[in-house]
């Protein structure tokens, strides 16, 4: 069970924690989270067995933990120099910083700052006890952030009578969005992006997304593609394979052979080259891959996310669609994050509606996919599942038996 004590000072938090950690309950977002009362000025957790600290506008600076600054007086500081402040600054978090039309929330990502803004900041109290619950409940800070503007805004909504339902937040329309590139008005704002802006990528065929195999040879694509299979990835994960733009060429001559929707993982380059119908990208690649390069040769986008403020961050650059994951435990990637688990991926499918496709990856299998299926996600990424099932022909018959079209796809 994970903990969360309170100092004296923040009790009033408390009638905004219960509704919220039941309602994570409800969902089965997370651990069980106990409530106590701590004798420090700040607030103390413990998280899957480590300790840190979460202090609100702290004199002292926080030595394991949270520095947390959400109160400001006039003049404010500009967006732009809080920007390099927390990008030297790991443990700082900025939240509600005042803008001319709203208001930033900014941390310290891997030596640089990320952000989200919106038009109105919601209501203060609900926001901390959000950016407290959802990191009890495990999640990365980034995602914690996102939760508690959401839930401010939302808050804000529900209680303009004095009175409402406190419930997690769903609808896109009470998150913000993160400042990148494509955000109209990160110039406006002094904010530095290191991404470009672009244009949307080309759209995915929906019809055609179902299974959707993760194979490490062309000769696997192949073999899908005869099955029938019409969406597939090639990720070959040695960078220095003698024969990689070899297989990179077999698999796109295959799919348009085949009339199927092939992406090749990473290798932009190739992909741009050989005249792929997609490219798969992590989030790490948003920074460093062409992505212009990629939209205006016609290429699909695929994106990794692992979270609220991946997903949305995502969204910006409108790709053909947004991958979840990982879902369950998998071996064949090493990950960064921690399983999402089937109660965060139906609240992230809620998140993303039809404004993308979206693909469930990380450890499904056979057993696993009905479940997955009902989240109402488009595809369902599997790996071993077929490559290593005793008849893969059998496997992938199996599988669309269960990932049937539903009723609106039927229409």
């Amino acid at each position: 069970m994970n903990a969360l004590c309170l100092p004296d000072h923040l009790t009033p938090l408390l009638m905004h924690l219960e509704p919220l950690l039941a309602a994570a309950d409800k969902y089965q977002l997370g651990e069980p989270v106990s409530v106590g009362w701590s004798e420090s000025a700040v607030v103390d957790m413990e998280v899957g067995g480590c300790t840190f600290a979460v202090a609100f506008n702290p004199a002292e600076p926080v030595a394991m933990g949270y520095d947390v600054r959400d109160q400001w007086i006039a003049p404010y500081p500009a967006v732009a120099d809080m920007q390099r402040k927390v990008a030297a600054t790991p443990n700082l978090v900025v939240c509600g910083l005042p803008t001319d039309s709203g208001c930033v929330d900014m941390w310290h990502h891997n030596g640089e700052a990320r952000a989200v803004y919106c038009h109105h900041a919601g209501a203060s109290e609900p926001q901390r006890a959000m950016l407290l619950a959802a990191l009890a409940l495990d999640y990365p800070l980034e995602d914690a952030v996102t939760l508690a503007r959401a839930h401010a805004r939302g808050y804000l909504e529900t209680h303009a009578n004095g009175y409402g339902e406190v419930s997690w937040p769903v609808a896109r329309a009470l998150f913000p969005r993160p400042l990148t590139a494509n955000h109209p008005e990160v110039q406006a704002l002094g904010w530095t992006s290191t991404e470009v802006a672009v244009a949307p990528f080309a759209p995915m065929n929906r019809e055609q997304m179902a299974l959707y195999p993760v194979v490490d040879t062309a000769q696997w694509v192949e073999t899908l593609l005869a099955l029938d299979v019409k969406l597939t990835q090639l990720r070959i994960k040695d960078p220095t394979a003698p024969d990689l733009a070899e297989q990179v060429d077999r698999v796109i001559q295959a799919g348009e052979q085949h009339q199927a929707q092939v992406f090749i993982n990473d290798y932009w380059q190739l992909a741009i080259a050989h005249r792929a119908y997609g490219v798969h990208l992590g989030q790490e690649d948003l920074e460093t891959a062409d992505l212009a390069a990629i939209q205006q040769a016609g290429l699909r986008l695929g994106l990794s996310t692992h979270g609220y403020y991946e997903i949305l961050r995502a969204a910006e650059f409108a790709p053909s669609y947004i991958a979840l994951g990982h879902i369950f435990p998998t071996t064949t990637k090493e990950m960064p994050s921690k399983p999402q688990g089937l109660s965060r991926l139906a609240l992230y499918q809620k998140l993303i509606g039809e404004a993308f496709p979206t693909v469930a990856i990380g450890g499904i299998d056979l057993e696993r996919a009905e479940r997955v299926w009902r989240t109402g996600i488009t595809s369902v990424a599997v790996v071993r599942a077929v490559t290593q099932a005793a008849d893969p022909a059998q496997a992938v018959v199996a599988f669309n038996q269960i990932l049937t079209p539903r009723p609106s796809q039927q229409d």
